[in-house]
This record gives C-alpha cells, structure tokens and sequence, in this order.
C-alpha cells in the first residue's frame, strides 16, 4: 500500500488527466478502447521496463499511477515535445497547460530540449544538455537536470550534473542518467557517480570506475573507448548496475554487466556475455546482446538470431528459455517483470548486396509480436498487420515497452504531403499504439507528424 504521501501525487495526475481533457480532440487524438485500468506505481524505483524502446521517435518514458508521460523527437533542428497519456482511457494531449498555445515553438511549455524523463511522483524531472553562443562558435556548458508540475508548469533548474574538469579536461558523456529511490546516478569522465536528487553535485560519491581523462582503466577492465566508456545504467533492489563493453586479453569484446550493492557499498563484475560454445554464434557476428533486462538477481537477455536466455547472477548458471527460431530468426525485445515480447522484424537490407546488414542496430519490417512468460512459454501471438488494411503500407514497428498488459509500440506510417505556406513537403506520420497481451486488440493511441 502507498503512503499517505504519494496519495496527493496520485489525485494530481487524475485531476491533471480530467484537466487536460479537452484538450484532446484538439490535439488529434482517435478514439481508444478501455484500457489497463488503476495500476499502483511506486514511483520510487527505477522504472526499468520503460528503458527499453527501441525507437528514435519515442525512446524516453515515465509513468505515475494514472498515466504516462513521454517525449517525441520532432525531427532535426526542432526541440523535443513532451507529452501525457492518461493510462485508462489511452487519450494524448501536448502537456503544455498554457491557453491558446499551438505547440510549435520555444515559448510552448512542451518543449524541453531534453532527454532521459523520470518522476518521483510529485514531479517530473529531465536532463539537458546547455550550449551558449561565443562569437561563431557553441560552448558546451554541460548538463543539467529540470524539474516541473505533474500539468507542465513550474520549470526550474535543480542541479548541474558537471563536475569540476580532472587533468584539465572534461569527456562528453551521453549516457543516461538514472533516478532511485532518491538518488540520481549518473556518468562522468567515464565513472559512474551517485547524488541525491536535488542535491549539491560537490555532494556527489564516485560509486565505480576511475579517471579515463588519462586513459586509464577502471578496476583493471579495459574499456573499448577508454576515454569515453558508455555505461547502460539500470536499477533493482537494492543493487545498481551498469554495462559496458570491455576489450578482452585476446582483443575481442564483451558487454559486461557490473554491479554496485547500496548496502555495503561494494562494486564488482557479476556476468559477462556467455562465450559461443555456451550459447551458440549466428551468421558470422558471434554472440551479440541486444536487449536485456535486470529482476531479483537474474538477468533476462535476447540474442538476436540466438533465442531468450536467462543468467542467475550469483550463480553463473545459464539457460535457454525459449527457442524463437520457431517463430523468427531475427528480431528486437523488450521485457517487463512478467513478460518477454519479441517483434519479428529483421536488420536492414545492404542495398549493395541484397543481404542483411548484420551488427548495425537497425531493423524493419515485422508484422508480429510474440508474448512469452519469463520462464520461456510462449503464451501469444498478436499480428500487427490489421493495422495496415485499415491505414495502407507500414513502413515499420519499433517497440517501446510493456506494462504487464499491453505492449506498446510506435508505427512508422510514412510521409503525407502537407501544404505549408503554399508549398507542398512532406511529413513524416507516426502512429502510437498498443496491442492488448489477452485480447490482441489494437488500439491507435496517438499520431502526429
């Protein structure tokens, strides 16, 4: 049960939702079906299933008890929207809250420039990165983390995520910072730190790794770029975990999953991407993760080509879950604390062979998702494809997350010409929607351009 705390955050975003209602029409939402219902969020937590989309549209996420909130991309050159999705009733609207506002430029609450969204039930919070013009020339002032009202007002800067430049310089880092149970992780110079929200950065504890601005190793593990590591940052219990890719001995390299316990305050390497004599090499790339995902000290991981596995991190142990070659050779994933779900779609073609091109990240196509249970049973097969008799060509799907009773997923609905200023261009039309895991309905929950 919630404490008496949360409640008020809790009738906020229903009051925000019935706020915010009229809105919608305006704002072009269809009409959706009934959705998940009442689902209780401790917004506490790192909220991992929603960090795992794998669009370039919609790839940062949140969600109180009543809805969602979700940033979308406007395309090159224009500022990120953010936007809320009431959880029942499936209805979008432009979280902006200022009257008469058209949400197409900077002076929209809406736009933010940021990236990474997260809550603690009362807030949202999200990070951006500052330039500021010298003469020609753009000076990176780092980032920053941002905090506003549940409706999209009350924007004020909470804390630099910079710290003073070591050797005389600081690295860039893109990594996405990561929000629980009151502490804001983060990475720089290529170490992964630990500060409370809302606190002083000077404050901040370097949790793993050491100074790479000299290029050195963090705990004797060789980073690929040693002076830029990426860290994937996660989540659970009382546990903090990041991955990285390491450079092995024989030169090869595997992602590598390390953890930190909160409680004695410890850091150390806790699984490793299993070798191909353990799991087995698809077409000629060797074993390659794409997605994984972190509960009660397992890690669940989707090979692409090579079928779900599972991992006890204390352990070692390693098993298969589910043989997708029964459904697809290839595909992407996402995970929830119940599921794992698997889109049929497949890498992109190389134009100048006709082959797949292997190891790029990108796919497209698929026209299925397939629903298995964290213990490896297929329990669902939902076909996409009524979406296309009823809109005409897909250009594809990317999935964005399941919460337990829908996956979600945006669909790429190709360009419509639009007349602008008495010239014709062309807009790209997505489509958000969710398929329900039971039922295998589809419902169109949003679509812009």
């Amino acid at each position: 049960m919630k404490t008496a705390r949360r409640f008020p955050a809790a009738l906020l975003a229903a009051v925000l939702a019935l706020l915010l209602s009229a809105c919608y029409e305006k704002a072009g939402v269809s009409a959706g079906g009934e959705g998940a219902g009442f689902r209780q969020v401790d917004e506490s937590l790192f909220q991992k299933h929603l960090r795992q989309s794998g669009s370039a549209d919609i790839d940062d996420i949140c969600e109180t008890d009543a809805g969602f909130y979700f940033i979308s991309d406007l395309g090159p050159g224009l500022k990120f929207r953010l936007y809320y999705m009431d959880r029942a009733s499936k209805r979008v609207t432009v979280l902006c809250a200022k009257p008469d506002c058209d949400h197409t430029d900077g002076t929209c609450n809406a736009m933010i420039d940021g990236f990474c969204l997260w809550t603690d039930g009362e807030k949202l919070y999200f990070a951006r990165s500052e330039h500021a013009g010298e003469g020609s020339e753009w000076r990176d002032l780092g980032k920053r983390v941002y905090s506003e009202e549940l409706d999209g007002t009350g924007r004020r800067e909470v804390m630099s995520l910079e710290l003073a430049p070591v050797n005389g310089r600081a690295l860039s880092s893109f990594d996405r910072p990561a929000y629980h149970k009151g502490t804001l992780y983060f990475v720089y110079n290529g170490a992964v730190y630990a500060v409370p929200l809302d606190g002083d950065i000077e404050d901040a504890r370097r949790i793993w790794g050491e100074d790479y601005s000299d290029g050195a190793s963090s705990g004797g593990y060789s980073a690929v770029d040693p002076e830029e590591p990426h860290y994937e940052l996660w989540a659970d219990g009382d546990f903090i975990y990041f991955m990285v890719n390491v450079t092995q001995p024989d030169g090869t390299q595997k992602d590598t999953l390390f953890a930190y316990n909160t409680a004695d305050k410890r850091a150390y390497q806790v699984w490793q991407t299993p070798d191909a004599e353990e799991v087995g090499t698809w077409e000629t790339t060797g074993v390659s993760v794409s997605r994984w995902y972190v509960l009660d000290g397992t890690i669940y991981f989707y090979l692409s080509g090579g079928d779900f596995w599972r991992s006890d991190l204390e352990t070692g142990e390693t098993v298969r879950l589910a043989d997708t070659h029964e459904k697809t050779l290839y595909g992407t994933a996402v995970f929830s604390d119940d599921y794992m779900c698997l889109l049929n779609d497949h890498p992109i073609i190389n134009l100048a062979t006709g082959e797949y091109w292997l190891g790029v990240g990108l796919h497209e196509g698929g026209d299925t998702v397939f629903v298995y249970t964290l213990d490896g049973e297929l329990t669902g097969e939902l076909p996409l494809d009524s979406l296309s008799a009823r809109l005409g060509k897909i250009n594809g799907y990317s999935l964005l997350f399941c919460d337990g009773e829908n996956v979600y997923f945006n669909a790429d609905a190709g360009y419509m010409s639009e007349p602008v200023n008495g010239a014709s261009h062309k807009l790209q039309n997505n489509l958000l929607c969710c398929v329900n895991i039971k039922s295998g309905e589809i419902t169109e929950i949003y679509n812009w351009q």
